[in-house]
């Protein structure tokens, strides 16, 4: 999946995962769907559904949850702030509730002091609520155990054995924000080495920032443009993606996909602190330990195979969108792809595929994957309100 997060602010029910053997006491269960989707309560008696970002300080919450639910008014007085996030646009102007809203996530209790309310959904589509960054769930060490779906908050100081098997990265900590040293090389002519940001908003593998994929020499790498209207909190975003040879943290992972950003502004434009970001498809290739106190990042490889070497087959992306209307939106495009040859605009709302309506088919269906092959009918609804099926023939990955 193409989703990343990265926010900048400035003010002005679940199924269990399969595994429960390895939880130690107050562990979180969490479902992985690109991102890390947990349970949590605000003030006492509002349940939702959040997902752990990194590349976020506190509580956001989403404005179509918020109006599904009549809780528009739910959580006290409002204002109004800016904020950017990883889309090509500047800071956005955006209600926050200026009353403290209590949030429990596991045996967690936080206090949130002002809350952004954003087009979440937009991004990520209609199973979540809300996120929680690193002011919340960050206050100590913590793991997570992308091997039985879970994070769980760990003694200070950490026994002597808890670390065993694990990897120590070389880590700073700015900010509230989490960096560590990678190396990423495309091909022989093409290398970007220093600090990525870790960033569990982020469904994608290593997103360059412009100014990173300005310097590299690219003309004779196969690559595909994208462009999509929700790139992050600021917006749109574009960038191409292409094959690069290997990538090492804390090994080396061989032939994977990566995205070299062209966005003007935003989280991954240029003038940043960091060379790029790393997402949750190479971040679920390994347990994590993060230590805030030590600033310390400590990983160890799972058996998780990952999708960091599978690019898209349908040539397009879409976001679920069920909860407001009856289909999945196009919200992004792979210039001269399948779907974009067929007819396919971003804007368009899939309604059935190979005849089914989109509304049947379960979120577990769609993180298992549909497994579509060949010849596959969309029918899909203008912008202009007519309805069309288009013919696509899946085969083939788009880099």
């Amino acid at each position: 999946m193409r989703k990343t997060s990265c926010f900048i602010f400035l003010l002005g029910a679940l199924c269990l995962p399969k595994s429960h053997a390895a939880r130690p006491d107050g562990a979180i269960p969490f479902i992985f769907d690109s991102h890390l989707y947990l349970q949590a309560t605000l003030n006492d008696t509002v349940p939702v559904t959040i997902i752990y970002d990194t590349g976020a300080d506190f509580l956001y919450l989403d404005k179509d949850f918020l109006e599904l639910n009549h809780l528009q008014e739910a959580f006290g007085r409002k204002g109004t702030a800016r904020m950017g996030g990883a889309g090509n646009s500047d800071p956005q102007r955006v209600d926050i509730f200026i009353d403290p809203i209590k949030i429990r996530c596991g045996k967690l209790d936080y206090q949130n002091k002002i809350t952004p309310i954003i087009g979440l959904r937009d991004i990520l589509g209609r199973y979540i609520d809300g996120l929680l960054g690193n002011t919340h769930l960050l206050q100590a060490p913590l793991m997570i155990n992308f091997s039985e779906s879970y994070i769980a908050p760990l003694a200070e100081p950490l026994p002597p054995d808890s670390l065993a098997g694990y990897h120590k990265l070389e880590t700073r900590f700015e900010e509230n924000r989490i960096d560590v040293k990678a190396r990423l090389q495309i091909d022989s002519a093409n290398v970007v080495e220093g600090w990525f940001r870790m960033d569990l908003g982020s469904g994608s593998t290593v997103s360059l920032t412009n100014e990173s994929s300005s310097a590299l020499h690219l003309d004779q790498v196969p690559k595909a443009y994208f462009r999509t209207q929700a790139g992050g909190v600021g917006g749109g975003s574009e960038d191409i993606t292409l094959r690069a040879s290997r990538f090492c943290l804390a090994d080396t992972l061989d032939n994977l996909v990566i995205d070299c950003s062209l966005n003007q502004k935003g989280a991954l434009s240029s003038n940043r602190p960091y060379v790029g970001i790393i997402g949750n498809e190479i971040w679920s290739l390994y347990d994590i330990v993060i230590d805030p106190l030590h600033a310390s990042v400590w990983v160890k490889r799972n058996q998780n195979e990952g999708t960091y070497s599978r690019s898209s087959l349908s040539h397009m992306a879409t976001v679920d969108r069920t909860d407001i209307g009856d289909g999945w939106i196009v919200n992004g495009l792979y210039q001269g792809g399948i779907a974009e040859r067929a007819g396919i605009e971003i804007g368009d709302t899939i309604i059935a595929i190979n005849g089914r309506p989109v509304k049947e088919i379960t979120w577990e269906e769609q993180r298992n994957g549909l497994g579509l092959k060949g010849e596959t009918r969309y029918t899909v609804r203008k912008a202009d309100g007519k309805t069309v099926t288009y013919r696509l023939f899946i085969h083939d990955q788009i880099i």
